[in-house]
């Protein structure tokens, strides 16, 4: 199962790459565009775009690496069995939330598609795209809160936990 979710995780941070990719190229064409005369049209409308849609993919994979933001000044102060219920308990909530979030961004994607809602742009881009990486990202960033949640209900240490250690020692 690991190794599964190894490689969803490899998946969703490659395609939030890529659209980071894609933001560096549309800032870059629409620049040398301006300095040749060539108007590159709706290229920041894009690169919103790409940047929600990076941003959401990138969700699972930071957390799963420690590189996601926690707040841990009341964890930080406890141990055991308390420190395992407190944590169980907010990324249950987390979990709840993601999953929650992850099925209105999916309906929302679902309805743009099937009505054919456009970008109000010049190039009339289809809406339910970045809606749909955006909801695989919201997807995978539950699924990164559920795997964790059942390490610390285990009593193992989630993957993101060893990071926040080390840092902490630091």
């Amino acid at each position: 199962m690991r190794r599964s979710l190894d490689y969803l995780f490899k998946f969703s941070a490659g395609l939030a790459a890529i659209f980071l990719v894609a933001i560096a190229l549309l800032i870059l064409a629409s620049s040398l565009g301006r300095f040749v005369g060539i108007a590159v049209h709706d290229a920041n409308e894009l690169a919103g775009f790409s940047l929600a849609a990076g941003t959401f993919l990138a969700l699972g994979p930071a957390l799963r690496a420690g590189t996601h933001i926690r707040v841990l000044i009341v964890l930080s102060h406890l141990k055991g069995g308390l420190r395992r219920g407190i944590e169980s308990i907010t990324l249950a909530a987390a979990s709840f939330l993601g999953g929650y979030f992850a099925y209105w961004m999916a309906v929302l994607a679902e309805e743009s598609f099937s009505y054919g809602d456009t970008s109000p742009g010049v190039l009339a881009f289809p809406l339910w795209i970045p809606q749909a990486a955006m909801a695989f990202g919201l997807i995978v960033f539950t699924i990164a809160m559920l795997e964790a949640l059942f390490d610390v209900a285990r009593g193992r240490q989630p993957g993101f936990a060893s990071r926040e250690t080390s840092e902490l020692t630091e």
